[in-house]
């Protein structure tokens, strides 16, 4: 198969690989019944994230507040673990610095807000890269929170988006 997006990875399982297949569908259809079909909580939390993105690509303001919530923490967890949460703050979405306290609290994130707060605590208040004004102690601080939030201290975030987009199905 010339067009099999599977080609070279043998280590997967057919089982495996009809899950990629039918979450790759509920996403291009945003199919939202199938979605929260699944069982599986990283497949559910993938897709989800996979249809926000494309919403907001697609318009910005079109997600709601629960979704924008999701949205928003969904983000700065890939920041946390693929950069870190500056990349997030200052760079990704730093007119979103307030809301992501909100929403990490909406969905049950409360000590990972606390983080947060303390890391935007120590950004400049003039908006400025925040290496252009740290000094030694403030980077080791920052470093320090960005560790801590990215070791997951509330626990599993794809159980965290999973409950609350439960708890706001209708909305989501």
């Amino acid at each position: 198969m010339e067009n099999d997006p599977f080609s070279g990875l043998s280590w997967m399982t057919e089982e495996m690989k009809n899950e990629i297949r039918k979450r790759d569908e509920i996403v291009r259809k945003e199919d939202f019944e199938s979605l929260f079909s699944l069982s599986n909580n990283s497949d559910f939390s993938i897709a989800l994230y996979e249809i926000l993105v494309k919403r907001y690509n697609e318009n910005p303001k079109s997600l709601n507040n629960k979704q924008l919530n999701l949205f928003l923490c969904m983000h700065l967890e890939n920041a946390g673990q693929a950069d870190s949460i500056l990349s997030f703050l200052q760079e990704w979405f730093p007119e979103q610095s307030l809301q992501i306290i909100k929403s990490l609290n909406e969905i049950g994130a409360v000590k990972s807000s606390k983080i947060i707060k303390q890391a935007i605590d120590l950004l400049p208040e003039n908006g400025s890269w925040f290496y252009e004004s740290s000094d030694e102690n403030s980077e080791k601080i920052m470093d320090k929170l960005d560790s801590d939030f990215s070791d997951y201290p509330d626990g599993s975030m794809v159980n965290l988006y999973r409950k609350y987009a439960e708890k706001h199905r209708n909305e989501i």
